[in-house]
């Protein structure tokens, strides 16, 4: 005699059942969110070439190439990442195209040629813009390289276009008015700030003559050049180069203006050391601590770092001596400032060469040296810490994104 079900029954079965399978969805979602890993070392002060490589993770937490995004005889002049997309300039003298990496195609190639009349690349003013909805534009500012020839343009290319016509436009000045800066990336190279003006009480910026403003200036600006050190739609984060005062005077901390640019109000965020770098991953601003070193007094983990250079691979040790730990010393402190709610988070690390490379919902990647750690974001903690990959390139890997 076949047995029957009671209503309540049917009831609790059908649930169970949709439960089981949202869990088994979400199970597959999470699953197909596969991390990348972008290695590059920019070479704009230095003679010496290396490649810029993607990567995943393999299951004995070794990396994987996935592809060479830009070869190492090219080599990389300068690295800009915001949104969905990373862009890689080179090759790394005369600079003519741009590697564009998208977070939702990591494995297609990119390469967009940009200057075939060989001219000047203007570093310090390169930025990435919002075009909505177009995605972000790559702003290269481009000078003559003949006396009394100067023609400066600027060069715009455009993430999200796939129409060779409209990936790249000229004279667009106005789009730095919608700069996007995620900051500064870790590493013995040096990231120039983005140096703004003041024209008739609002922030601009300034590239050969032509302006563009936007934030009004804060309440709080004092003496100095003003500097973007990060920029999205919700957030302004300004620096203040400081132009009369020795290293010596400063403190041992920053005070930067923030904007929360929705609510349209400025504030003080105090971040530890006066010579540190900042990067901005949603409302968290993360941050090395640096600190101004005229003794040249050599930063904690210096022994750990790879002290030989390969054709692939830098001499991280000679890097750091040389270039960003000759001035600032690094204490092996990262630091996790959320500007919405003012949760701070500290981690210390021993190590001059680390960072944290991504911060996504409660998500935390950050590297030191060449291991590579993942923890969750528990409040004003961090929890469940546990190393994701541990290789020889990974000193090299300053960008990393999940993508489907």
């Amino acid at each position: 005699m076949p047995r029957r079900c009671s209503l309540l029954q049917l009831y609790l079965g059908g649930f169970l059942s949709v439960v089981f399978a949202n869990t088994t969805l979400a199970q597959q979602t999470v699953s197909e969110d596969r991390l990348y890993l972008l290695s590059a070392t920019t070479t704009e002060h230095t003679d010496k070439t290396f490649p810029a490589e993607l990567y995943r993770v393999s299951a004995n937490k070794k990396l994987k190439s996935v592809r060479e995004v830009v070869s190492r005889t090219d080599g990389v002049r300068l690295v800009e990442a915001w949104g969905n997309a990373i862009f890689l300039i080179h090759p790394h003298v005369v600079s003519t195209a741009v590697a564009v990496v998208h977070a939702d195609a990591p494995e297609r190639a990119d390469d967009v040629g940009f200057n075939p009349n060989r001219l000047v690349l203007v570093t310090p003013w390169v930025a990435v813009a919002a075009r909505e909805p177009a995605g972000f534009d790559l702003l290269i500012p481009l000078s003559s390289t003949e006396a009394g020839q100067e023609k400066p343009t600027l060069v715009c290319i455009s993430s999200g276009a796939t129409e060779t016509a409209q990936r790249v436009r000229f004279g667009a000045w106005d789009e730095y008015a919608a700069v996007r800066r995620e900051g500064s990336q870790g590493g013995p190279a040096i990231v120039p700030y983005l140096v703004a003006s003041v024209k008739s009480d609002r922030l601009a910026l300034t590239v050969f003559s032509h302006s563009a403003a936007f934030d009004p200036t804060p309440p709080s600006m004092r003496g100095g050049a003003p500097a973007i050190v990060a920029a999205s739609k919700e957030w302004l984060v300004l620096d203040v180069q400081y132009q009369q005062e020795t290293s010596e005077s400063l403190p041992h901390y920053t005070e930067m203006p923030v904007k929360d640019r929705i609510l349209g109000r400025w504030k003080t965020v105090q971040i530890e050391g006066n010579a540190s770098r900042s990067r901005l991953f949603g409302p968290w601003l993360a941050t090395i601590t640096g600190i101004r070193n005229p003794d040249h007094k050599t930063s904690p983990g210096r022994e750990n770092e790879r002290s030989q250079e390969t054709d692939r691979l830098p001499n991280v040790q000679i890097e750091y001596a040389i270039f960003a730990a000759k001035w600032t010393w690094f204490p092996g402190i990262l630091t996790l400032q959320n500007l919405a709610d003012g949760r701070k988070i500290r981690i210390e690390t021993g190590q001059e060469d680390s960072e944290i490379l991504k911060v996504k919902d409660d998500l935390v990647l950050y590297r030191v040296n060449d291991a590579i750690y993942q923890a969750r974001i528990d409040g004003s903690q961090l929890k469940d810490t546990t190393v994701i990959v541990k290789d020889e390139d990974v000193p090299e890997i300053h960008w990393a994104f999940w993508s489907k």
